[in-house]
């Protein structure tokens, strides 16, 4: 099955080379986890601080829908308390 992903911060690097901006087509087996797509990025799985499947929260163990949009997001870092 093919899924979008779209990444933030560090994770951006882990695109594939065909990454157009922060977002790419990946091509990963039916059934997948959320964790699995991390892994066939090439991505370690502790950057991985946030995660949305079709904009809706998901945590690693989450399997994938076929054609699903994954938000991959690092831990965030700077802003200032006021």
């Amino acid at each position: 099955m093919t899924v979008t992903i779209v990444c933030f911060g560090a994770m951006r690097e882990y695109l594939p080379t065909d990454a157009v901006g922060n977002r790419a087509e990946l091509a990963v087996a039916d059934g997948s986890s959320v964790a699995e797509v991390v892994d066939a990025l090439g991505a370690p799985r502790s950057l991985v601080f946030s995660i949305l499947v079709e904009g809706v929260q998901a945590a690693l163990e989450d399997e994938v829908p076929p054609g699903a949009e994954i938000t991959l997001m690092p831990p965030f870092a700077g802003g200032r308390y006021s």
